[in-house]
């Protein structure tokens, strides 16, 4: 345990600068673990970012596990996840992560507010999601803790539902053959959301990527029907309680898409795709995030996303030993086994060989016509 500081309101904050550079000018929420606050970055004088300050009675353990998380974030790109600039402790002891400041709200809020989504919207907010996993799990990073809370819906100038992850604080590295440590410092933690686990983490098993697609799948459901496609407990239950409960419930088929919402009977190819990325056994499931991107274009008739990568491909970034990441022992990857094509890569596999026959055919045919 490590006590440093003097326990104070986040309010009175406001107006401190942080390293000669970060001015707090309005707390946003506050947390047991941290508050976060709008902050103007004086060295680039019209920035605005969040800070994530950790309260000064933060045990070591969960400072540490603070630091991994702005090196795992701070170590990802894309326009799906949240933006991780800098990560600092000050003097008195007290560290603070610097994030992209978003407008707009969490899909949590939305969905209050919403109950449910049209699908079309739906679609692109899960696209988001999906882009934004596709990017993380290409670097070896798997989230474990994907849920409304933290996925921000971004709204502002030439962008609506814009879908962003936040909030890498139990994600962890996959590597091949070994168990990599997550951000909490622990091998094979029961880490993240019951309601939203797949179930291999609910059972604390050995897990990769394919545990966010669950999840993933489990928020689009959500947004289109209301409702989770599987019994949860009582909202007012602890985790412990919740735990129990979805495990009683894991060998049950996932609910129906169709059969929850009879209003989307015209949607069996969308059913079809959340059934296979709601199977218990993750070799059932998509084969990545870009397989999954693409198959939900094609069930709801959305923009093509590009060519699906290899989960772990991108992998290397974290073997950097100057890292603080050495303490995960993430291993070298292996070359990954080429992914499945789509169904799409499928069909236009198939018209080439149809075309080529035809050419076949038709040379065939002048060929005799020529030699009679």
């Amino acid at each position: 345990m490590r006590i440093v500081g003097i326990l104070r309101d986040p309010e009175t904050r406001v107006g401190e600068v942080l390293d000669a550079r970060y001015e707090l000018v309005g707390l946003l929420e506050s947390g047991a673990v941290g508050d976060v606050y709008r902050a103007r970055d004086r060295r680039l004088e019209f920035r605005e970012v969040a800070i994530k300050l950790l309260k000064p009675e933060t045990p070591t353990d969960q400072v540490a596990r603070f630091k991994r998380e702005a090196l795992l974030a701070g170590g990802l790109s894309s326009p799906h996840l949240v933006g991780v600039s800098d990560f600092a402790t000050m003097p008195d002891g007290q560290s603070y992560l610097v994030m992209e400041l978003l407008q707009g709200e969490s899909l949590l809020g939305l969905l209050q507010r919403e109950h449910r989504l049209p699908v079309q919207r739906a679609a692109h907010i899960a696209d988001g999601i999906l882009a934004g996993l596709e990017a993380a799990h290409t670097a070896g990073v798997v989230h474990r803790d994907l849920k409304p809370e933290n996925v921000f819906v971004v709204a502002g100038a030439g962008l609506r539902d814009h879908a962003k992850i936040v909030d890498f604080g139990f994600a962890r590295l996959f590597g091949k053959g070994v168990d990599a440590l997550d951000v909490t410092g622990e091998v094979r933690v029961v880490a993240g959301t019951v309601s939203y686990m797949a179930p291999e983490q609910l059972r604390g098993e050995r897990l990769d990527y394919r545990a966010d697609l669950y999840s993933a799948a489990a928020l689009l459901f959500r947004m289109v029907t209301g409702q989770l496609p599987y019994p949860v407990a009582d909202a007012n239950a602890g985790m412990a309680q919740a735990a129990r409960f979805r495990l009683a419930h894991l060998d049950e088929p996932p609910a129906k898409l169709r059969v929850v919402a009879p209003d989307l009977d015209a949607y069996e190819r969308l059913e079809a795709l959340l059934d296979a990325a709601l199977q218990p056994d993750p070799a059932d499931r998509p084969p990545s995030a870009g397989h999954m991107r693409l198959a939900l274009a094609e069930a709801v008739g959305i923009t093509m996303p590009p060519q699906a990568s290899s989960p772990g491909s991108g992998a290397g970034v974290w073997q950097n030993p100057a890292s603080g990441l050495n303490d995960l022992r993430l291993v070298p990857q292996a070359e990954p086994p080429p992914l499945p094509p789509s169904p799409f890569e499928r069909r236009v596999r198939v018209l080439k060989v149809l075309a080529g026959g035809v050419v076949a055919v038709v040379s065939a045919w002048f060929l005799w016509r020529a030699i009679r």
